[in-house]
């Protein structure tokens, strides 16, 4: 992925300097207009689109911040272009410079009069001694001053860290405000200045996201919502799709061809309702296999009902787990498909491994199979799928059939009901010897499956007769000793054992089996409560969902609280160095809402890290991708 973003960033290159010439032609004509009027400006740019260069000449990265929140109540009412400090800044159009001053805030600034009454804001320019970050340095270039005139891509100074942009990385604060001196976004100018296109729900002006420290590459909504597990292998993105009896949109996984993140392209999709009406796909994992009975790339696909009920469950629907080749995606191919039973739910999460021996495993969950099949099945399901167009049940395990008796009793006699001790998700480790299982109210379970006909336990751990319970997800990084729980809790305090606020994560210390103990949490400043135990935020779903672990980084999907990016090197005291939150958006199937009844509200349901570019399903507008962390480039140092 990361050679298919440099050869899109080689084609980006040559439309932005296509780009530029246009824009430099249409800034002129512009400037020849002086006698235009401000209506007539105003109908040119209806579009939010002031035609421009880009203002910063060289190597740069930014996103749409426009309404961010910041300090003292203020909103962010432009576009921070991050690049390498003394990198050059140019006029973004033909125009008189009408200010040059330092501000508290500002920092060194620059302001341009354009034609029609337009100006343009530069801040946070360079006043430091090259080398240095002295702030003694407050000269502008020779011929940059007040009632000069310049001309799009002229040189007005380098970009800094002036102002209160002293200890971020470097970049240039830019503005646009309108004849009526309303500040209006950059960020679709500057994307059309690069040859980028201008997604229509930012022309139409309708609420950006909300990113901190990352970098917006691209998005795309398939439609419907409803959006469930991302996965991404081969240039293309796998993404899932949830459902429910008021709402089973039957979509299967899309598929979208992301080998250009700046324009992701749907493919089509598999396991849509076409092939199994009624269910959803809840979970997906791709990647490539070769055994030998096959070699290339899968798409494992679990399968499940949207009517989860009795009665749903008697229908004569198909539910199990799906298997696709994929080797070529725009002709995919369903090899073999396992059915966990007439009574069962279908399967909600699904990992797979590899072993030493060659020997392909998934690890499924398929809820509630020890009620539905009154003991005969348990909920984790281990499947073979060496032969994937012969997949084989391996074995089954559940805690409330398969765990020690004293155990088991003390559970069930301490949570609301044993259905509050299912298993919701199986996490691989140490080549397929060792399964992490999110055992809802009972905490984690460890099985040694060294041989997987014959799971055995090794251990359970955070359980707590007064803890918070409902353990959703695991991410497991066995060789930094650590695992991270993700706490489903979404504040139904009728039943269950429930703490006030939203759900969280629980780190906890693996590195040795014998004395698991818990680490550090996390939760987001919405997903607490108040002091005296009042759920305060209530205008989205503030819940941990699905986490993924890479270097010390916790890449978490928080619902409505978007993705959160966490240093948990030290999980005593856990860092949030980013986050991205999608545009707030009605959920089109009509299902979710909120406490206090807000009609728009994020649900990030999972997320996917490869490379520096995470991919985020949203459940209301489909696939975003962006860039952690921001390149800052250092290249193409301009000498002062």
């Amino acid at each position: 992925m990361g050679r298919a973003l440099r050869q899109a960033g080689l084609l980006r290159r040559l439309l932005v300097a296509l780009a530029l010439i246009a824009a430099a032609v249409t800034s002129v004509a512009v400037a020849n207009a002086n006698e235009a009027s401000s209506s007539e400006v105003a109908a040119e740019f209806a579009d939010n689109i002031y035609p421009i260069v880009l203002p910063v000449g060289g190597s740069h990265s930014y996103t749409d911040s426009w309404g961010a929140p910041r300090s003292g109540g203020r909103t962010h009412q432009g576009t921070d272009i991050f690049a390498a400090k003394l990198t050059p800044v140019l006029a973004a159009a033909d125009g008189v410079i009408t200010r040059i001053a330092i501000g508290e805030r500002a920092g060194r600034y620059i302001v341009i009069k354009h034609a029609g009454g337009w100006h343009t804001f530069y801040l946070h320019l360079n006043n430091d001694t090259e080398g240095t970050d002295d702030g003694l340095l407050n000269v502008s270039p020779q011929g940059v001053e007040v009632g000069a005139k310049v001309k799009a891509g002229d040189l007005l100074d380098y970009v800094g860290d002036s102002g209160n942009a002293e200890g971020t990385p470097s970049h240039l604060h830019f503005e646009i405000h309108d004849f009526d001196d309303e500040p209006v976004n950059p960020y679709p100018s500057l994307r059309a200045a690069e040859g980028r296109s201008v997604p229509q729900r930012i022309i139409a002006a309708e609420p950006a996201f909300q990113a901190e420290n990352v970098s917006f590459v691209g998005n795309i909504d398939p439609g419907g919502g409803f959006s469930a597990d991302i996965a991404v292998h081969g240039g293309v993105a796998y993404l899932g799709t949830w459902g429910r009896p008021e709402a089973c949109p039957a979509f299967g996984v899309r598929m979208i061809d992301v080998s250009d993140p700046f324009e992701p392209v749907a493919l089509g999709s598999i396991a849509s309702g076409t092939e199994f009406p009624g269910t959803g796909t809840d979970s997906v994992w791709v990647g490539a296999i070769e055994t030998p009975s096959f070699t290339g790339d899968l798409a494992i696909v679990a399968i499940r009902l949207c009517d989860t009920s009795e009665s749903g469950r008697r229908n004569a629907l198909i539910r199990g787990l799906a298997i696709y080749e994929v080797s070529d995606p725009s002709t995919p191919t369903l090899l073999g498909f396992h059915d966990t039973g007439e009574l069962t739910q279908g399967i909600h999460e699904i990992d797979v491994t590899t072993r030493a021996d060659g020997t392909v495993l998934v690890a499924a969950t398929a809820l509630q199979s020890i009620r539905h099949t009154s003991g005969l099945a348990g909920d984790l399901r281990i499947i073979d799928i060496t032969d994937p167009t012969s997949p084989v049940p391996v074995s089954d395990w559940d805690l409330r059939r398969d765990g020690p008796g004293e155990m088991v009793e003390y559970l069930i006699g301490q949570v609301f009901d044993e259905l509050e001790l299912h298993i919701h998700s199986a996490t691989w480790s140490d080549e397929g010897t060792r399964l992490w299982l999110a055992a809802w109210d009972a905490g984690i379970v460890l099985l040694d499956t060294t041989d997987p006909t014959s799971p055995t336990l090794v251990t359970t751990f955070g359980f707590g007769a007064d803890g918070e319970g409902n353990a959703h997800s695991v991410a497991v990084d066995v060789e930094a000793g650590m695992l991270v729980r993700n706490d489903q809790d979404l504040i139904n305090s009728d039943s269950g054992r429930h703490s006030p606020g939203w759900g969280g994560q629980r780190f906890y210390d693996i590195s040795n089996p014998d004395s698991i103990a818990e680490s550090g949490t996390f939760r987001t400043e919405r997903s607490l409560s108040s002091d005296e135990g009042v759920t305060v935020h209530l205008d989205g779903r503030y819940s941990a969902h699905n986490a993924v672990l890479v270097d010390g980084i916790d890449y978490v999907a928080w619902y409505s609280d978007g993705v959160r990016i966490v240093d948990v090197s030290d999980p005593a005291a856990p860092v949030e160095l980013a986050h991205f939150i999608p545009p707030l958006r009605n959920d089109p199937q009509g299902y979710w809402d909120t406490p206090d009844g807000s009609p728009v509200f994020a649900m990030v349901w999972g997320v996917h890290v490869s490379e520096d570019l995470v991919y985020i399903s949203d459940m209301n507008t489909g696939l975003w991708i962006v860039q952690y962390p921001v390149p800052i480039p250092e290249d193409a140092r301009p000498r002062l």
